[in-house]
């Protein structure tokens, strides 16, 4: 009986530091390689020992256990599995180069952490301290931008490197680094999503609505005017338009607002040379490519890519060209941008279509329509709407980036869909006691 005890104590234990860890490493996800690290492997360290206290106390494998079970009969876990699944197969069987092939099946492990977020929170308490845990993370990614935007740096001497507008990287020189600052389509993705979650919670909570406001604010002005990412400017108008769509009480309001909406962002362009600069680039650099065949810019680039998948999928529409297939493309093709070393089409339709078919692509689909179904069905109301516009601030940046094969935006796709799911666990262990 002690011991029963002492090993029900010890698993209490072990859940509880698994799911600290794991708010730790969802506020890591948003800045902080350093954290995100130390957070994901001891919660899974944890998560592990759980589950053999767990196995001593029942007598019973985990995988036998009435809660996995469950958790893995959660249609967003079979949804991201079978993709996993694909993706592992796709490998195995893939012509292309074995370290090609590893690296993109490396960069889609993250699906497998799905099932392990879904186990481990079971409430709609859990739902929101996942959520605002990321949503720390956010915030600080956008400090040093502010404290860089508004002089504040400056005025105090503080050397934030590289200075305004560039483009920082998550590893330079092929060096990790502890924390990432302003990459511009993570920055922008993340920013977005803070934004759209503080503006939705100025709108269901009196409480602490002025100090959200105050954050809208600050996440506006990040994106409007001290970063240079284009799909940030996308991003917001995305944001704003489906949190409209969820909260304003009839059409009529939503029109109106669109109409203010359509006027502010006109005035914007003529009058904001940081908005103005940003979309004229993206439309010269379209241009470009159209009229002279440029692809030495951004889009240009972009653009070539989005070809060079295209022509992959329709050689095999189905079941696609398999792992590493576009970046062996490009190599075996001598294609001019070979040399650049990208190994993803910036585009995770367009990637999931050239790698992995229609199969591929169908199952990314269901995932994202999955989640935002799971998330519609959470009672919160701001929890709700937030995890809705994340998704589909996801699913927008996702057509200029490969967002679930890069690790920052894709892993923040991962708790979304987790978040959403957990609703749906607990509803089935009610169904099933």
């Amino acid at each position: 009986m002690i011991k029963q005890l002492s090993v029900t104590k010890l698993s209490a234990l072990s859940l509880q530091l698994s799911r600290w860890m794991a708010l730790f490493c969802a506020y890591g996800i948003a800045w902080s390689n350093a954290c995100f690290n130390i957070g994901f492997y001891l919660m899974m360290i944890f998560f592990a020992l759980t589950l053999v206290f767990e196995t001593i106390e029942t007598r019973q494998a985990f995988w036998l256990q009435s809660q996995w079970k469950i958790t893995l009969k959660t249609p967003a876990v079979i949804i991201a599995l079978s993709l996993f699944t694909l993706i592992s197969i796709e490998t195995i069987l893939t012509n292309s180069n074995s370290d090609l092939a590893q690296y993109d099946f490396i960069h889609y492990r993250k699906l497998l952490a799905i099932p392990v977020f879904i186990y481990l929170f079971d409430s709609e308490e859990h739902q929101k301290q996942l959520l605002i845990s990321y949503c720390l993370g956010a915030a600080t990614l956008m400090l040093p931008t502010l404290l860089d935007g508004f002089g504040i740096a400056d005025f105090f001497h503080l050397n934030l490197t590289p200075r305004r507008n560039a483009a920082y990287s998550p590893s330079m020189n092929g060096v990790h680094n502890l924390v990432y600052w302003r990459n511009q389509i993570i920055h922008g993705f993340n920013i977005s999503v803070l934004f759209s979650v503080a503006l939705l919670g100025s709108i269901y909570s009196k409480k602490y609505r002025w100090v959200l406001m105050a954050l809208c604010a600050l996440c506006m002005t990040d994106l409007l005017f001290f970063i240079y990412g284009r799909m940030a400017l996308i991003s917001l108008i995305v944001a704003l338009v489906v949190v409209a769509l969820q909260s304003l009480p009839s059409k009529k309001h939503i029109v109106l607002f669109l109409t203010a909406l359509s006027l502010a962002a006109g005035i914007a362009y003529v009058k904001l040379p940081s908005i103005n600069t940003r979309v004229n680039a993206a439309t010269h650099e379209a241009s470009a490519f159209e009229n002279n065949n440029n692809i030495t810019t951004s889009g240009g680039q972009r653009l070539h890519y989005w070809q060079v998948s295209w022509q992959l999928f329709k050689q095999s529409p189905v079941i696609g060209n398999g792992s590493g297939s576009f970046r062996q493309q490009l190599v075996s093709s001598d294609d001019p941008l070979a040399p650049l070393g990208h190994r993803h089409t910036h585009n995770e339709y367009l990637t999931q279509l050239a790698q992995y078919g229609l199969i591929g692509f169908g199952l990314l689909i269901a995932l994202i329509y999955i989640t935002i179904k799971n998330a519609r069905h959470i009672e919160n109301r701001w929890l709700s709407s937030s995890i809705c516009t994340a998704v589909i601030i996801f699913a927008t940046n996702a057509l200029t980036d490969s967002s679930l094969h890069n690790n920052w935006e894709g892993w923040a796709f991962v708790l979304f869909i987790a978040i959403a799911a957990i609703k749906t666990t607990q509803t089935q262990k009610l169904s099933r006691a």
